[in-house]
């Protein structure tokens, strides 16, 4: 049996989030960043651009496995919406090493987020089921 082929890995649009990958999450991250801010995106912190990129790639990997992949988009949503800055000239948007380093509250948010969507879900499936039963007992009563 063969796996379905899936989009290249930089292509989030095209992705399930289940499917998503350190690579994905990084062109998610740069394309929005040039959608909201009309800015490239370069990694936040010291040292050569090549050391920053693999600690936001690094940090990335942690949260992923720690929260997940929903989680870790919702987080990073949440983070845009709320980051507010004294100096927009400097810091015109959050790096990844900013949000984890010191927005990392909005995690608890971006938590009962997910968790209030999958509870949605599951009810308005359950419902659908309970409808789609309902039908067949009805069809059979008629």
């Amino acid at each position: 049996m063969t796996k379905p082929k899936l989009a290249p890995a930089a292509d989030w649009q095209a992705r399930d989030i289940a499917d998503w990958n350190i690579t994905t999450f990084t062109q998610f991250i740069v394309d929005r960043t040039e959608e909201l801010y009309g800015l490239q995106y370069t990694p936040g912190g010291g040292g050569a651009k090549s050391q920053r990129w693999l600690r936001e790639k690094s940090m990335l990997k942690n949260a992923q496995g720690k929260y997940g992949n929903r989680v870790l988009r919702a987080f990073i949503e949440i983070c845009w919406r709320e980051y507010r800055t004294s100096k927009p000239e400097l810091y015109p948007y959050p790096s990844v090493t900013f949000m984890i380093s010191y927005m990392d509250r909005y995690f608890t948010e971006a938590v009962s987020q997910v968790a209030r969507e999958a509870r949605r879900a599951k009810v308005a499936a359950d419902a659908e089921q309970e409808l789609a039963v309902d039908g067949e007992e009805l069809s059979d009563w008629f």
